[in-house]
């Protein structure tokens, strides 16, 4: 006789493309259910590969987009026929998953709680910290990614929750390089995007204030010339122009949207990837970075920097530009360190992948 899949049911507000990859394949093993809060964040107009979902049932409770400060009730006719031998949730931050956990809490139904990454708000008002602490206490057991969310968990759900480490992905084993480019190999592409400083530093994200990318641009007003900067994620602001004409940056380049292939050829052919983050409860262009084979500098903000990176001179403070230039200018004078801690970065992301992800939710749901 066949024997009949263990039923698990993940509670989340909308399908990011790693999440899909990582509920594609841990339906794989279990009759996996997903319920979607909606299909869409605010402003995203494309799919995120939910078209192609095949091996676990997807609901989603609005085809649009999320609304944060709104109770979807149709939650409540899927919670009330709860059959399910492991349930996941994975944030309280809107507050239909507010509600729907405050449901499940009620009814003394069994979950886990699961973060992405998180930092405990040490100083907090004791308000908030109580309304935290009410949504994160009385899980079953905790899914964390980090040592620092370790920490977050502990600061809010107290000391004797048990907690399982699972490693953050949105890789797979596929996207990872075997080995880190040669010199030839990033010059050739460097020619093809037009790059033509002797060497290259990258930075991926959006141009907003908690990026840090005006701390880069303070940094790199008195570096030297020849080594490029490229800043890739979308349309500059007024004062990131500003700055580049103020401080003559003509080594710094705006590079805007890049589709995932495009950016690919950036993180080849830089010689160094850097996060000035001023705070990231993760920071998954870390691992994507890492991935490629890449030395990173990020700040004491990131948990994914905190959680991934080996160098700690790597880790600078936020706000800080002359750390952050004497960091990068040491990294890019000596090759050899370079090269060592690409090895490093790639040997460590090899680990975070989504089937690694799925591996250890699996060690878990099978334990009991």
């Amino acid at each position: 006789m066949e024997q009949k899949l263990k039923k698990v049911l993940f509670i989340t507000n909308i399908p990011a493309p790693y999440r899909i990859d990582f509920y594609e394949i841990l339906g794989k093993y279990y009759d996996l259910t997903v319920l979607f809060e909606a299909k869409r964040a605010p402003g995203i107009t494309f799919n995120w590969k939910e078209d192609g979902i095949k091996n676990f049932k997807a609901i989603f409770l609005k085809e649009g987009e999320i609304e944060e400060k709104k109770v979807n009730w149709d939650i409540f006719r899927y919670l009330n026929k709860m059959d399910y031998d492991h349930v996941v949730v994975t944030n309280y931050a809107y507050f239909t998953e507010m509600a729907a956990l405050l449901s499940i809490k009620l009814r003394h139904i069994p979950y886990y709680y699961e973060l992405d990454g998180a930092m405990a708000g040490y100083g907090e008002n004791s308000f908030k910290r109580r309304f935290k602490s009410f949504f994160l206490k009385g899980a079953k057991a905790y899914f964390s990614p980090s040592c620092v969310s370790d920490e977050y968990v502990n600061y809010y759900a107290g000391n004797a929750v048990k907690i399982h480490r699972y490693p953050f992905s949105s890789l797979s084993d596929a996207d990872i390089l075997q080995h880190p480019l040669s010199l030839d190999e990033k010059l050739s592409i460097r020619k093809r995007l037009g790059v033509k400083e002797s060497k290259m530093i990258l930075a991926v994200g959006q141009f907003i204030h908690r990026k840090g990318f005006d701390v880069l641009m303070e940094a790199a007003k008195d570096m030297d010339r020849n080594t490029g900067i490229y800043i890739v994620g979308g349309k500059p602001t007024e004062e990131y122009l500003e700055m580049q004409r103020k401080y003559d940056l003509s080594q710094v380049h705006f590079e805007g949207f890049k589709t995932k292939d495009e950016l690919a050829e950036y993180f080849k052919a830089a010689d160094l990837f850097v996060l000035p983050t001023r705070e990231d409860i993760w920071g998954l262009v870390i691992n994507e970075a890492m991935a490629y084979g890449l030395p990173v500098v990020t700040t004491n903000k990131c948990v994914s920097g905190m959680e991934l990176i080996s160098d700690k001179d790597c880790l600078v403070d936020i706000d800080n530009p002359q750390q952050l230039k004497n960091i990068m200018e040491t990294l890019m004078a000596d090759d050899e360190r370079r090269e060592r801690l690409a090895v490093e970065n790639l040997t460590k992301i090899k680990g975070y992948t989504v089937e690694k992800m799925a591996e250890a939710h699996i060690k878990v749901f099978e334990s009991l």
